[in-house]
């Protein structure tokens, strides 16, 4: 908690050089028209990036300012119109698996809430809580009220065996999309890599998911082995890659893994009560300590994926943030 607090009291003296930003057990985006909902969220052709830097002990960078960041768009170097850290103030939706497959991670889940509150939504956050099995459930729609998030969490009943894990996240993408540009926006899963029935498509459901600038983290499962992992981005970067393009994951049964890569965000692999606990609080210090990016692509960017790539001039420090964004295919 002390990281985090002190993360907290380095963002609030906030570097500002532009406009409010539009962001980023168990089983196994010129001012133009609003454009289609399948396509990039951008105004005026803004890229916005939400970028994590370390330094070699994996501790963040809080000292980096606009010269030491360079952006590149399918190859091309941009300007940055706007950056910022720390960002604006974040929605968050928690997605919740409540299916009975949970049992013994119940007690860790329902006290997650007041972790989830202080350090994910910290003082000027707002939250919505959904659970998913069978059926998706709004538990608590938007919210700044900590305790009315706490309680939601810990009211959650595990009684049914269906993983609509797609759907829940189509709800969320949806949630978010209605939230105001000021907010960052961003979707939390606590659950399995794993979905049994849901309507909704999941490369559509990511996609749009990116469109809006959601970034994606989730805490779950990555294998019987390993604990508290927090999945190496490049491990998923090429099935992210590949899933914006086509719209389709190559990589079953990591659904979570390449949803938080295609984002920008991270899944960690937590099979016990403690290490979700730890995992929440590392989110929650990360979404705090990200440097927020904007630029409009000196080009026309057509349909189709545009790779991003950040570079920071100091060799000691590693930058993540999603690979790219897809434009969709407009009709005529």
């Amino acid at each position: 908690m002390k990281r985090l607090r002190t993360i907290v009291s380095r963002c609030a003296l906030t570097f500002s050089f532009g406009a409010t930003l539009a962001a980023a057990g168990w089983g196994q985006a010129a001012q133009a028209p609003p454009p289609p909902q399948n396509q990039i969220r951008v105004v005026t052709n803004e890229v916005v990036l939400a970028i994590t830097a370390t330094d070699p002990s994996g501790e963040f960078v809080l000292d980096l300012l606009p010269q030491d960041f360079h952006i590149f768009d399918d190859g091309v170097p941009q300007k940055i119109d706007h950056w910022d850290l720390g960002g604006d103030p974040l929605a968050v939706v928690l997605v919740l698996q409540t299916t009975d497959r949970a049992q013994s991670m119940i007690p860790a889940i329902h006290s997650l809430g007041s972790i989830f509150t202080e350090t994910v939504m910290a003082l000027d956050g707002e939250a919505a809580v959904i659970t998913y099995d069978s059926t998706v459930d709004v538990r608590q729609p938007f919210t700044m009220d900590h305790d009315a998030v706490e309680n939601a969490v810990a009211s959650a009943e595990f009684d049914d065996s269906g993983m609509h894990l797609y759907d829940a996240m189509a709800k969320a993408v949806e949630m978010l999309k209605d939230e105001a540009p000021k907010r960052r926006r961003v979707m939390l899963v606590v659950g399995e890599s794993r979905d049994d029935g849901s309507k909704a498509n999941f490369g559509e459901v990511v996609r749009d998911a990116e469109h809006a600038n959601i970034s994606i983290y989730a805490i779950g499962p990555s294998s019987v082995t390993r604990d508290l992992l927090q999945d190496a981005p490049a491990l998923w970067a090429a099935p992210a890659i590949f899933l914006l393009q086509q719209g389709r994951n190559r990589s079953k049964k990591h659904d979570l893994e390449v949803a938080a890569a295609a984002t920008g965000g991270v899944h960690y692999g937590a099979v016990r009560g403690e290490t979700l606990r730890e995992a929440l609080d590392d989110i929650g210090g990360e979404l705090h300590a990200q440097y927020i990016i904007s630029y409009r692509p000196n080009s026309e960017r057509g349909p189709g994926f545009h790779a991003v790539r950040v570079a920071v001039s100091r060799s000691d420090v590693s930058v993540r943030t999603r690979p790219g964004y897809y434009v969709a295919q407009t009709s005529n």
